[in-house]
Order: structure tokens, then sequence, then C-alpha cells
């Protein structure tokens, strides 16, 4: 590739950034309308929450505007209610969004994970409590809380939560002895209200608390999403997520506001039951889509400001379609695609620096390389190269497979959501199981690849794989993979400080990360490194075809990379579509996780494939794999550290 292309590149790559950190900041903030507050609140036990308020532009201690607490699911971080955000934003209602405890920037809880959810919403509780008291601008009247999956569990336990104080003082208000005697007084009444501090909800992705016994604790307007394909869906009532045939879970939440008498043997989806004004609206949606494209859904984006906006009986001057997330997300896709396009053009200018510079592929050393791994062009080579191929993406589809199983004997702790000190990460640890499974596989193909080749070849060195460097030269290549992961996280991290911008499209996102991550990063460097590094020497070395472009050579590395994660996904996924239940239920979560790293495992391949054309080597290109996709993982998942 010659200067004049690498050095338009660098241009072409550093525009992407800029302009989409410039308008996905923009939208973010509803061109200007909306500021957004980051904050890191002290809670209790010296934890801490950290989080972002929307605040319209026009809220303020005269006029005051509604909140909604929003919290994300299990492994996410509160970028991924950012649609949310937006839209109700933009319609005046403030928005807090936070980081649960045990996620993104926020501390451990005090208690287990499932325990904290259960004793304070995973930090949803108290986040009320603070708007509650401290935020002047907020209508205390008008407080919602919503959450996807994990985060709807949060949001049915915080309903719970304020609605039993509620019914508890009008327990005690009928009781003889008390101000009204047997009659509820105004003052009492005043008082039970006072208690309930949350006045509407609305769980995503979660409806298995839907009970007489659960509804018998809520006071408050209640709406629900669930997919009808959400992959949790099988041990519902019905056995699968259609709700429209009066499921009980949907039933019984619209039963929820009617005497025994009036209660209703079946019930319409996306229809409003009850009355605002006296906190009994319920209403059940049921959106044809599974539980991740919640997060990337106009429909469930449109139930959402529905809702909130009967709940608060309020009239927003913009329609629930027009909605600019959307727009939002695309610029951030093209600054995603922009900071990975970068890394070549900066490792090659890193590379004339006189510092790294001897770092550099020689034209000698290409042509011994080139001459070393030239053999004739035959029928049983390319037979070869597509039987290895396609062996190595099928052994990664079983080694997913096989970290289902493994992870919970290995690493049972986090596995059943409990606190370590080390390996703390439950789905980091999954993939690190299968990163050494699929290592383990690459190595042996390699070693065979290897000798078959040297039936070929004179002399196939150390050099002309690829793998010889001395000390003083690896000792530089690692100085020079911590340069391109700074120049890589310091633009995400100067995107987030100069326009409260992010690098993400659905559930794939480039974030930002506190010190403390450093550490759980550096505990699972090692073993991606040995992934990596194999990987490299399968993609780079022994692994030519007859194909004759480069390009296609480096979309068929991707492939190779991707081709099993893609396959066990499609198998969950028709499964999913033709039966309305996966093939993996109660490990549905694994596949799922995995939808990143087709994007990310394809990118690996590129960026391994042409380091190794700058320097000869595999070992820059694994470094840099390892340090960044490794901390992208790490940044963007659940820590349960103790």
């Amino acid at each position: 590739m010659g200067k004049k292309i690498i050095r338009r590149l660098l241009v072409v790559s550093m525009l992407m950034i800029f302009v989409s950190a410039c308008l996905s900041g923009f939208l973010q903030t509803s061109y200007g309308k909306v500021e957004i507050i980051d904050f890191k609140l002290p809670t209790e036990n010296g934890q801490w929450l950290s989080g972002q308020i929307f605040k319209p532009e026009q809220s303020n201690e005269e006029h005051k505007v509604p909140l909604v607490i929003t919290e994300h699911g299990y492994l996410n971080n509160k970028h991924m209610q950012n649609l949310n955000a937006i839209e109700l934003s933009r319609r005046g209602i403030a928005v807090m969004t936070f980081d649960a405890y045990y996620h993104g920037k926020s501390s451990s809880s005090s208690e287990p994970v499932m325990k904290a959810v259960a004793a304070n919403g995973e930090g949803m509780i108290p986040l009320v409590e603070f708007a509650y008291k401290s935020l002047d601008y907020i209508d205390n009247d008008m407080i919602g809380v919503m959450g996807h999956s994990m985060g709807g569990m949060s949001t049915w336990l915080t309903l719970m939560h304020y609605g039993s104080q509620y019914y508890a003082a009008i327990e005690e208000a009928k009781k003889p002895d008390s101000e009204g005697a047997e009659t509820i007084t105004d003052s009492e009444k005043e008082y039970a209200n006072s208690l309930n501090k949350v006045a509407a909800g609305l769980p995503v992705g979660n409806i298995r608390l839907s009970s007489e016994k659960v509804f018998s604790q809520i006071h408050a307007n209640m709406g629900i999403i669930y997919g009808q394909y959400d992959e949790g869906n099988y041990d519902l009532s019905q056995g699968n997520g259609d709700l429209s045939n009066n499921a009980d879970e949907a039933l019984v939440a619209v039963n929820s506001i009617f005497s025994k008498a009036e209660q209703h043997s079946s019930f319409n989806v996306a229809k409003y039951y009850g009355d605002a004004e006296n906190q009994t609206l319920r209403v059940i949606y049921n959106p044809k889509q599974t539980h991740e494209w919640a997060h990337f859904s106009k429909k469930t984006v449109a139930y959402t400001v529905d809702f909130f906006s009967q709940a608060f009986e309020i009239s927003p001057q913009i329609k629930n379609t027009n909605q600019i997330w959307i727009w939002k997300e695309l610029f951030s896709f093209i600054g995603l695609l922009g900071i990975f396009l970068l890394i070549f053009p900066a490792s090659y200018y890193l590379l004339e620096i006189p510092f790294f510079k001897h770092l550099k592929l020689a034209k000698k050393q290409s042509s011994s390389i080139a001459n070393a791994l030239q053999t004739e062009k035959s029928k049983k080579k390319t037979r070869v190269f597509w039987i290895s191929w396609s062996l190595n993406w099928i052994f990664s589809a079983i080694g997913v497979i096989v970290a289902l199983n493994l992870d919970k004997v290995i690493f049972k702790s986090t596995s059943n959501f409990m606190s370590v000190k080390w390996f703390t990460q439950p789905i980091t640890n999954y993939i690190l199981i299968w990163a050494m499974f699929s290592s383990l596989i690459g190595a042996a193909l390699f070693v065979y690849k290897y000798k078959l080749e040297k039936r070929n070849n004179a002399e196939l060195s150390l050099e002309q794989l690829g793998l010889k460097i001395g000390l003083s030269k690896a000792g530089k290549t690692l100085i020079l993979a911590l340069c391109i992961y700074g120049i890589f996280f310091g633009i995400v991290y100067a995107a987030e400080y100069l326009f409260n911008a992010d690098f993400k499209f659905w559930i794939l996102g480039v974030f930002t990360f506190n010190s403390d991550k450093l550490l759980v990063w550096m505990n699972y460097l090692p073993f991606f490194f040995i992934f990596y590094l194999i990987n490299a020497l399968l993609i780079n070395i022994l692994s030519f075809s007859n194909i004759k472009s480069e390009k296609a050579n480096m979309i068929v590395a991707g492939l190779g990379n991707v081709l099993g994660i893609m396959l066990i996904n499609g198998i969950q996924y028709a499964v999913l579509f033709t039966t309305g239940n996966t093939f993996w239920q109660e490990t549905r979560l694994y596949p799922m996780v995995l939808l990143p790293f087709i994007f990310l495992l394809f990118a690996a391949a590129i960026i391994s494939r042409s380091l190794y054309k700058l320097t000869g080597n595999v070992w820059l290109g694994a470094m840099v794999n390892t340090l960044i996709i490794t901390m992208i993982g790490v940044a963007n998942t659940a820590t349960l550290a103790l």
C-alpha cells in the first residue's frame, strides 16, 4: 500500500471520528436543547453510583418536569439506555441513566449481585431517594422508573419497595386508634402518598414477576414491554413470548386494577386500562422482537414515550414516531469504524519514528518471506487451505458449546453471581474458556500445516514464520502496541470529554472506564494474548490460498474468525423464529453476548494481517488486538469484584 493511500486513510479515519463525535454528541443533546450532567453519587457503605442526567432546557425550580430513572440490563452499562433518554428528554421529561452496581463506572455493592437487585434495585432505589430530595427541577409527583432485563427486575422491585410502604401506611390509617379511626383522613392519605415516591414503572424484557402477589404491593401506573421472540420466553405460562393469547402474566397485570367481580377474561395488547390520575393505568406491549433488539427498536421507544406521556398525563408536541436516536446511533457507528480504521495508518506513521523504525519490514526480509511461502499452486494446496480454514471455524463453534458447560465448573463462583478477587467478570471468563479451546485447535492446525508446508520447502525459519524477535525488538513492539492502544482509547476519552459522544452500535460499544478496570484487564491479558498470537499465525503464516486479491484474502481471514459464532447464533435464532423458543434456553445469554465479537474478531483479522505486512512478524498485531479488544470487553460488562 502506497504512502498516498495511507495518508488518505489517515485523513478519512480522522474525519469519520470527528464528524461522528460532533454529530452524535449534538443529537444526544437534542440539538443543544438538553443538558447532559455527569454525576457520581455516594451511597451507603462507601459505595457510589455513576451516571448521567438528561435535563431539558426548560426545567428549573419554577418549571418542574417529570423524571424517569432508567437502568440497563445485566452485563451492559448506562449507554444502552441512551435511546430512551434522548427521546424522553427531548419531550420535556428529565432522565437519569446510570451504571448499576457491579457495572460500568459504579462501585460494587455490599451485597451479592442478586441480593443487591432485591435490596436496592442495583442502585435504582437510592437514585429515587436522591432525586426526590435533591433535584429542585423535578416534579416529585411524577417520578417514573424503567429498565431492561435486569433493569426491568429492578423496576419491579423498586415499585414494590415504595408500594409496600404506601399500603402499610393505608393499613395503619384503618386501625381504630389511628387519626380518623377506621376512616382514612386526607392527612393520612397524603402521608401514604408521600411514601410512594414512584408514580409509574415500565419494565422491558422482564415479565416473570407479574403475579397477583407482586401487584398487591404496587401502587403506580404500570406498563410492560416484552418481546414476542424474547430468548427467555420458554418458562412463561404459555411456554412462549406471545402474550396476545391472554397469557397469565399479562392478564394478571391488567386485572390487578379490578375487583374480583370486574376482572377480565381477556385483554388487548397495547390497549390502556385504568386511570392515570388514580395510578391504576395498565398497558401490555408485545412487539415481535428479541430481548436485545429492545436496544435498537423504534417500536419500543415509541411505546416508552407513549406510556410515560399517558402515565404523567402530559401531551408532548413531538410525535412518538419522530425519533432522532437512530441517527445518533448511525453517527456513533461511523466513529466506531473510524477508530478501528485509524489503527493501520497510526501504526504506519509510528513506525516512521526513529525509535520504532527498525521494527518495520525491510524489502529484503519481505522477499525472503514471500519466497519461502511461495509453493507451487495446486489443487491439493487449495484443498488443504479450505479444509483447515473450515475446521478452524467449525471447532470455534464447538468451543462455544464446550465453554457453556465448562464455565460453571472452572468459574463456579462468578457463574453463580458471587463476587471474587480474581477473574471477576462472568462473561469474560466464559469467552476466555472459548478462546483457550480455540487456541488449542488453532495450534494443532498450525503445526499440521507447518509440517505439510516443510515438505515443499528446503527451509522454513522462525523469521520466515514471522515468529523471530529479539528481546529488544519485543520490548519496542510492546511499547508500540501500547502507543496504538493509547491513541485508540485517547480518542474515546476525548470524544466523551469534548462532545459527550460515544462509539457504539446496538450492543457493541467502545467506552471509557475507571482505573479499577486496568487491574481486571491485566488479569486476562496473558490468556487472550495466546489466543490472538495463534490467531495471527493462522491468518498470516501458511494460510495463503490461491486467492489473488489481498482484499479477498482479508475477508476470508475475517470470516474464518467469526463463522463459528455466526453458526451458533444462526442455530439459536433460526430455532427461535421458527418454533418460538431458542435452542439454548437456560444458557441463552452466552450466544447473545458473543454477537459483538462478530465485528471485533473480523476487525482483529484485518488488524493482524495489516500489521503483519508492516512488520513481517505476528507479534505487533497480536499485541494490539489483545490490548484493545480485551479492554473493550472488560470495560463493557459486569465485574463481580469483592
